[in-house]
């Protein structure tokens, strides 16, 4: 539900939204231009000094008014007509002409009534409304996402378009929700829907003083009342005894006695005056011209938002599956719920769905919110759910919890669980466990312990399919097949061997554009890496096959190389296929972001930890540090077969400075030495590392992974930080395969 009201209205008002935001965001530069030209008081000056000398110069003054900038403009009646004069509060004398730019004046009609009179009010009123609330909607479902409302400023994790659109919305937000909601207070006061004042109007004076009225330097009133504190003077017409000035401040209005220069009446703002007044400034930014910058800025971002948004709202709709032979709950013997973010898990289920139904199961799947009682001949319930932040629902699951509390499942008397997650995250498949667990309370049994698949793996989802097989008593053929991106075709151009003919036998390929395949176009501007940096991925689809296997980069596409490490693994087809290529060799491949494994922007000690190819990306950010940010890369091999990775370079990198330690754990064949004993060995000083905000990276396999968190638990026992809390913070991440 949350995620709806924020998708749609974004979607609908997507434009509406970019013109009031853009013609906002001109506006904005106004309050400052206007300070910038003004002529302002420099020392104390009355009301009463600033008029006489004006009218020195201008004896058909009429009106003064101060704006917000501090800009005098006085309105001058002459027999040659009437006329807008900017003013220089020294002097009296004019600096120009009051003319609003006529592009400022067809922006803001724009901005305020989208050129159409009292309809388009309504309209930008309406727009504001949605603007808010998509800020509310928005910061509640980043706070989900970051796993609650403290960690709202933590490090984003997430990759392409969400982490864009999400670090976009973090720095707007604030002041897009300002904008918002001032701008719907001024439209409903407007319109008339809330008032714009309490009390009565002042009522204008019956008499007033029958003498000759005294020169305006002699008016007490005026005399006692600083140039800093009006907002606007209407003088007396000349000739007319019964007029009195007119007097408009920060604190009130009042009305002054020509003839005697005293206070006829006064009349404070009331409280909502001061409430309005204030919306307005916040809103327009007049008197306070750098926050009229900053919701400018914000503004000028909803572009970006919007077309992020709707891009990401596209791509959900379009990642989900066509379901064809889907039965109705009521006929259906097997039941499939699917929760997803991102539609991501949608293509599993229908990979189940399929399965099933070839098997000749009746099969209902639809989204885990919409479950419901009395599945009259349903025997089976089968979840797939993702997780969202720290261990929540997502979006298309968020009543489930509630809805089975309350339905009753007549015939339901067994169910399996699979989640989908990121080991990376510490909340892994956090909210599959739930909804396992919850249907134990419930009282049914399970087809199969909690099934769990990392990162969208094809092979684990494989394995559990032919377990779901085995309990039901038949084959599943799961033709799961991922949508891959366009592959580029590259060339191998180097490849260094380590550990050659042993079981440990790795290498480094580098790849590069292949000359030979440039099109007339490529000619003449060259063909070009994708954008990648150290630490996104490389995925590569092995002859014969369309499941991609991936790879961490150790290069950036600025090296104008695609360098990446590979161990060949007995039997296994993609690390066969890479390490058979040799120099000259062409392989297809794509980049995928992996936005999460990357060191922070900070200056703090970076504490890196690898074994065997998880070296890769380590390497890579080394060579990157052309600041001499501390690194400390503890790193696990082989020392008898060769395995060492990049150790020649990675001693120049300590001589360069751009590595401060390197400290290796190096296994013979008669001793084993894990990486986390040096960990465990080193205790003192990375605790000490940690309290000056280092952030830790693991890279290597899931076993090493597990042990290496498991030796910082012991290193920060009592320290009252936790590897937990440390990946929430985005300060302890991993990229484990």
């Amino acid at each position: 539900m949350l995620r709806k009201l924020h998708s749609l209205p974004g979607i609908f008002a997507a434009l509406l939204l970019m013109v009031v935001a853009l013609s906002g965001a001109v506006l904005s530069v106004k309050p400052a231009l206007d300070q910038a030209g003004a002529a302002r008081v420099t020392g104390p000056l009355d009301v009463a000094t600033l008029i006489a000398r004006v009218q020195t110069h201008y004896p058909g003054l009429d009106k003064i008014v101060r704006r917000a900038s501090g800009e005098i403009v006085a309105s001058i009646s002459s027999p040659d007509g009437n006329a807008a004069l900017r003013i220089d509060p020294a002097t009296g004398t004019s600096i120009g002409p009051d003319a609003p730019s006529p592009v400022m004046r067809w922006v803001a009609n724009l901005h305020r009534k989208l050129l159409l009179g009292d309809a388009g009010r309504v309209a930008t009123g309406i727009t504001a409304g949605l603007m808010l609330l998509l800020c509310v909607s928005g910061v509640a479902l980043l706070a989900r996402r970051m796993g609650g409302w403290k960690h709202l400023f933590d490090r984003i994790r997430g990759t392409g378009l969400q982490r864009v659109h999400n670090e976009i919305a973090r720095v707007a937000l604030l002041a897009l929700a300002l904008s918002a909601g001032t701008g719907l207070l001024m439209s409903l006061t407007t319109f008339g829907w809330i008032p714009e004042r309490v009390t009565a109007e002042l009522p204008y004076p019956s008499t007033a003083g029958t003498l000759a009225p005294l020169p305006v330097g002699q008016v007490a009133a005026l005399q006692s009342l600083d140039v800093s504190a009006l907002r606007e003077l209407t003088l007396p017409a000349p000739g007319s005894p019964e007029d009195v000035y007119a007097v408009t401040t920060t604190k009130g209005t009042g009305y002054i006695d020509p003839s005697s220069g005293a206070w006829l009446a006064w009349q404070n703002n009331d409280a909502w005056q001061r409430f309005q007044g204030t919306v307005r400034m916040l809103h327009t930014g007049r008197g306070l011209w750098w926050l009229a910058l900053v919701l400018g800025l914000a503004s000028a971002s909803v572009p970006a938002l919007a077309v992020t948004g709707v891009a990401l709202w596209a791509k959900r709709r379009g990642a989900m599956p066509k379901i064809a032979g889907n039965a109705s709950p009521r006929e259906a013997d097997t039941i499939i719920l699917v929760g997803s973010e991102n539609n991501a898990t949608w293509a599993f289920a229908a990979a189940v769905h399929q399965a099933l139904t070839r098997a000749g199961f009746r099969v209902n799947i639809a989204s885990m919110n919409e479950v419901r009682s009395g599945y009259r001949r349903a025997a089976r319930l089968i979840v797939l759910t993702s997780t969202y932040g720290d261990g929540d629902a997502p979006s298309n699951a968020t009543q489930f919890m509630r809805a089975i509390t309350h339905s009753r499942f007549d015939a339901v008397t067994r169910f399996a669980v699979l989640g989908f997650g990121d080991r990376q995250f510490s909340s892994f498949c956090g909210y599959a466990q739930k909804v396992h667990d919850a249907l134990l309370v419930k009282g049914l049994q399970p087809l199969l312990e909690l099934g769990t698949i990392d990162r969208q793996s094809e092979s684990a989802f494989t394995q559990w399919m032919a377990q779901l097989g085995t309990v039901l008593g038949v084959t599943l053929d799961a033709q799961y097949r991922p949508t891959l991106p366009r592959t580029i075709s590259l060339e191998v151009v180097e490849r260094d061997d380590y550990g050659f003919g042993t079981d440990r036998h790795a290498c480094v390929l580098r790849l590069a554009p292949d000359p030979k395949l440039r099109s007339p176009w490529q000619k003449v501007f060259g063909q070009r890496l994708p954008p990648f940096e150290p630490g996104d991925l490389v995925g590569v689809v092995p002859p014969g096959h369309t499941v991609p296997r991936f790879y961490s980069l150790a290069s950036a596409s600025g090296d104008g190389i695609l360098e990446f490490c590979v161990r060949k693994h007995p039997h296994g087809v993609c690390s066969g296929y890479l390490t058979s290529l040799e120099p000259g060799d062409r392989v297809a491949v794509f980049v995928r972001r992996n936005e999460h494994f990357k060191p922070d922007t900070g200056a703090t000690p970076l504490i890196l930890i690898g074994a065997g190819t998880g070296i890769g990306p380590l390497v890579g950010f080394i060579r990157q540090n052309e600041a001499r940010r501390p690194m400390h890369l503890y790193f696990g091999a082989r020392s008898s077969d060769g395995t060492f990775l990049y150790e020649n370079e990675l001693q120049r990198l300590v001589t360069a400075d751009r590595l401060t330690a390197l400290t290796t754990a190096l296994s013979s064949p008669s001793e084993k030495t894990y990486v986390q004993e040096r960990l465990l060995a080193d205790s003192a000083k990375l605790s000490e590392l940690v309290a000056k905000g280092a952030h830790v990276m693991v890279c290597g396999g899931r076993d090493m992974a597990k042990g290496v968190a498991n030796a910082w638990e012991r290193i920060l026992a009592g320290s009252g930080v936790t590897v937990s809390e440390m990946k929430l913070r985005g300060s302890y991440v991993e990229d484990v395969y």
